[in-house]
């Protein structure tokens, strides 16, 4: 059947077709009455649309395939082709940003994806093995280059900032700041140096104004000239003649050397600063987190047992949802369906058509050491 969908022609003749009924699927069924032939009119179009409608409930949704009312082969029969659309990624316009916060979480099959928000929406992401210099310069490398950076920190993240965007300010994220320093003195120190260091990185999340932020360098400075004695003292191996040594209480020094670092570097309270006043520079990277990888974490959690390719598939789509300029997931998919192995013809092979012929016997060689079958000669033993 070939013309306009409201005015179809029959595919033998090319005289004009009229409706004639429906067939037991409902569809209208079409008959020619030049040549008598019969066909329905398909619209891939519209089916391509409901296949995607019925693929992105089931990825996004909270429904599964039990709410669809179709069978689970049947279902992943139709949507099959969606898996190999591939998902949009956010347009580069080329805007600078007041903030970007960049974080990494570790997923399924040894991946890492880098995100970077502008504190609300997603602005691009990067897959990588591990969190890196590279990784991280892969994706600023897209961007132009802020005016403030937010980051927990991760490694590699310092010398991609150097490389990438050496004008930038860093703002480090306070909450993993305070989480390091329980890592190295845990929640409940035993010496008194420890218990007043973990109450000054406890007391990083109530700095509110510039003036709290002051208070809070000298109570810093302070702990130091208590306990700089306590921090350099050093223990020395038994073995006589030994110049071997280390710090006595390494945990308590390496939690202080990471604030002092942090503070004389400035990227403590870098959103305090009077320069960012009304841009709402952000001191953490809980919206990150909260509203990206908490919501990956929960899809990833809701179909276990993705494959590879399906995994970052589903979170693609999940970031195309929180981006800062969204496709319309179901007309990008229904759009792109020619594009699919589905619409391609499979390629030609050189394997013979007619059915294979009789073989007269086993071509023995004894020079084959792949393993392949060839006739036994002698005892094989037992």
């Amino acid at each position: 059947m070939k013309g306009a969908c409201n005015q179809p022609v029959c595919g033998v003749c090319g005289w004009k077709l009229v409706k004639n009924g429906s067939t037991s699927a409902g569809r209208t069924r079409w008959r020619c009455k030049s040549c008598g032939a019969s066909t329905t009119k398909s619209r891939p179009d519209i089916t391509a649309k409901t296949q995607a409608s019925m693929f992105l409930d089931w990825l996004l949704g909270k429904g599964g395939v039990k709410q669809l009312d179709i069978p689970r082969r049947t279902f992943s029969r139709r949507i099959s082709w969606c898996w190999q659309v591939e998902v949009p990624k956010p347009s580069v316009t080329g805007e600078v940003y007041d903030q970007v916060l960049l974080d990494g979480i570790y997923l399924a099959y040894g991946w890492c994806l880098i995100t970077a928000t502008n504190g609300e929406k997603i602005i691009a992401w990067q897959w990588c093995q591990r969190e890196n210099s590279a990784a991280y310069q892969a994706l600023m490398n897209r961007l132009p280059a802020p005016t403030v950076v937010v980051t927990d920190g991760g490694a590699g993240i310092v010398k991609a900032l150097r490389l990438t965007w050496p004008q930038s300010r860093t703002q480090r994220c306070l909450f993993h700041i305070r989480a390091n320093t329980i890592t190295d003195l845990t929640r409940n120190p035993q010496s008194e140096a420890g218990k007043a260091l973990l109450g000054l990185a406890n007391q990083l999340m109530g700095v509110k104004t510039p003036e709290d932020a002051g208070k809070w360098l000298s109570l810093l400075q302070h702990w130091y000239r208590v306990y700089r004695d306590y921090i350099n003292e050093k223990t020395y191996a038994a073995e006589p003649g030994s110049r071997k040594w280390w710090w006595t209480h390494q945990r308590v020094r390496k939690a202080y050397k990471r604030l002092e670092r942090l503070a004389r570097s400035g990227y403590l309270f870098t959103w305090l600063d009077p320069k960012f006043t009304g841009l709402d520079i952000q001191r953490t990277t809980s919206r990150l987190e909260g509203g990206v990888n908490a919501a990956i974490r929960r899809l990833l959690n809701a179909h276990r047992g993705l494959s590879e390719p399906h995994m970052k598939i589903a979170v693609e789509w999940l970031l195309n949802q929180k981006s800062i300029d969204p496709a319309d997931p179901i007309t990008w998919l229904a759009k792109h369906r020619h594009n699919t192995s589905q619409q391609k013809p499979h390629p030609a092979t050189n394997d013979p058509i007619d059915p294979t012929g009789y073989d007269t016997a086993i071509d023995y060689n004894p020079a084959y050491q792949d393993g392949s079958l060839h006739i036994r000669k002698g005892w094989a033993g037992r």
